[in-house]
């Protein structure tokens, strides 16, 4: 994409360019942060110190070179931020960095009731869609162009029991009326559930295992031209919608094991249905016949905050028309496309070794017959040991529970004079020092959206003031840190590109070795974050929501929270195997924490 191409480019040109941070100031708070988790480490700081020193002059090569990309960049920050914080990393994207975004729970009669809501979310995103692919004019508006995508005709890619379906959304430069989008999904139903499932071949599985694995298969997927074909349909998909025709009901009694069962299915297809996936989307719109339905976002394209936006126009439009039984009668007939894939030994190897990611006791339990080098047969026994038992492995590594916190919620926090978020951020900070008894690195993003293709950078709550939680209520370490990373002083991003322009000088033998400061062993402390969080506050008139996420290192916690009027949803999250966690632990922590501040601010 160009500087000024594809969406909302007008209103990224209205905006300034992001600011590159004084150096100076930078290694100043990366000392401030050193200082916090070598206390919790009985670490001593003399190496990082002499570390920091030397990098100030040999620092300002790098510094002089990023100052000099962010004159020729819109936004020098998605040069080096986006690729290291997403784009290298090889790991899985389910649980290791794709969100969920759970919506409020459905109950549904029969199957067309369940059709006729996927049908009216994906009509409430086609209009959220439209309301933005629009640029404001003097005398008319400009429909904006995509990139190499064919505006007149538009489709969303469907997945049901494995199989991939183009269901057509916009003909002829005409959005589909919801009974149209119906009728296509009851085809694909009809369809699917036609073939022999023992002869599906699953290949959103390609995407459920690690990056590499991925793009080589999809490079030897695009060697024929029928796949090659099937693949850009897919990738020209507006979005995802996953079907699972799921059974099993919901216990609705206890509401945080609910929400923690509903998170799961969509982080992870909760075990079979964890191939009726496409995890490369941005969008993927979850909807199973027990009701539990959502979004699986990739997380690399756009912040959750964003995409939840849309998310809550779909729900509000499938709310309003639920209720006017909109007419369910296609006004002519549009048949969705089933697409074909046909596979080589090889790509039928690469696909074998990404279910392998999730078991590696699939490798001694799959058979396999290949006829004419492209079908590609399970028996039902191993297929079923492979969809239910093998994703099961990565379903129960994954440790989540939600906490509802019914005892105040933002009215009481603004009451007390302190931001509602600075609040959470130190009552996390104290729950994880209560149970560990120390600080670590924590992750909040930041939002930059105020700066031409804007993204995040990150507010560091583990302040020296928060390892005196008590007096860090009456102080301002936290409004100061979400300042400046508000305004582009954040030391993160900073830091990212700094590292990655030395790393790139020693590629070229310009530089014999790293700088010392990228060789420290806190520098890999501080740059990891045990502790990962995010504030996704939904609209109070769309209730029984929430966001959640794993960790992103192993021996660490995921939380999102969600800050109400009156109560504070949080979900943290982490590795069930992991010896150093203990996510039931954290979580009455979290509470504890809470219930102390509160009482702490009633005394004062």
């Amino acid at each position: 994409m160009g500087e000024d191409s594809g969406c909302c480019s007008w209103y990224n040109r209205s905006l300034p360019k992001p600011p590159v941070p004084d150096l100076n100031h930078t290694l100043h708070r990366y000392l401030e942060y050193a200082g916090v988790v070598a206390a919790g480490q009985d670490r001593s700081l003399r190496a990082t110190y002499a570390a920091v020193e030397q990098f100030r002059s040999q620092g300002e090569r790098f510094q002089k070179e990023l100052v000099q990309i962010a004159v020729k960049k819109k936004n020098w920050i998605n040069s080096f931020w986006l690729p290291e914080m997403y784009l290298r990393v090889r790991l899985p994207l389910p649980v290791n960095s794709s969100p969920a975004y759970v919506f409020p729970q459905q109950t549904f009669s029969d199957m067309n009731e369940w059709l006729r809501y996927a049908a009216l979310l994906v009509r409430g995103i086609l209009e959220f869609k439209d309301k933005i692919d629009r640029e404001p004019g003097i005398v008319e508006d400009i429909q904006i162009k995509k990139p190499k995508r064919n505006m007149l005709n538009e489709h969303v890619l469907v997945m049901y029991n494995n199989q991939t379906f183009v269901v057509h959304t916009r003909l002829g430069g005409n959005l589909l009326p919801f009974a149209d989008i119906f009728h296509q999904l009851k085809e694909v139903q009809h369809r699917a559930k036609a073939r022999q499932r023992d002869l599906v071949i699953p290949v959103g599985g390609a995407s459920t295992g690690d990056r590499t694995t991925a793009a080589e298969f999809w490079l030897e997927m695009n060697s024929l031209e029928i796949n090659k074909k099937s693949l850009e349909w897919a990738k020209d998909a507006l979005f995802v919608v996953c079907l699972d025709e799921d059974h099993e009901q919901i216990n609705m009694k206890n509401t945080e094991a609910a929400l923690v069962a509903r998170g799961k299915h969509l982080l992870t297809g909760n075990g079979k249905y964890g191939f009726n996936r496409w995890y490369d989307a941005t969008i993927q719109l979850i909807v199973s016949l027990n009701g539990t339905n959502g979004l699986c976002i990739e997380h690399s394209t756009a912040e959750g905050i964003v995409i939840i936006h849309m998310a809550e126009s779909a729900l509000r439009f499938a709310r309003e028309n639920w209720k006017r039984k909109m007419i369910c009668r296609e006004e002519r007939q549009i048949c969705p496309k089933s697409l074909t894939w046909h596979m080589s030994n090889k790509a039928l190897q690469l696909l074998e070794k990404q279910k392998i990611t999730f078991n590696e006791y699939f490798f001694h339990l799959l058979k396999t017959i290949i006829i004419n080098s492209q079908l590609y047969y399970f028996s039902k026994n191993i297929y079923r040991v492979f969809v239910i038992g093998h994703i099961r492995r990565l379903v129960n590594e994954l440790d989540l529970e939600v906490l509802i916190f019914k005892d105040f919620g933002k009215d009481f926090i603004k009451s007390c004079g302190i931001s509602p978020d600075g609040f959470v951020q130190l009552a996390l900070q104290l729950a994880y020092f209560k149970l560990h008894g120390r600080l670590v690195s924590t992750y909040e993003s930041a939002s930059l959206r105020r700066y031409g293709r804007g993204r995040v950078d990150n507010i560091r709550a583990n302040t020296q003031e928060a390892l005196e939680w008590v007096t860090a209520m009456k102080k301002d370490s936290l409004s100061r840190v979400t300042a400046e990373n508000l305004t582009g002083e954040g030391i993160d991003n900073h830091l990212c590109a700094l590292f990655v322009l030395a790393r790139e000088a020693v590629r070229k033998r310009e530089l014999d070795a790293m700088p010392t400061l990228f060789e420290d062993p806190l520098w890999n402390d501080l740059l990891r974050f045990p502790l990962s969080t995010s504030q996704v506050t939904t609209s109070p008139d769309i209730s029984d929501t929430y966001l959640c996420y794993g960790a992103v290192v192993r021996d660490g916690y995921g939380c999102s929270y969600n800050i109400q009027r009156d109560h504070i949803v949080l979900a943290p999250a982490s590795f069930c195997s992991n010896p150093h966690t203990n996510l039931y632990g954290f979580k009455k922590s979290i509470y504890d924490a809470m219930i102390e501040m509160k009482n702490l601010l009633k005394t004062s």
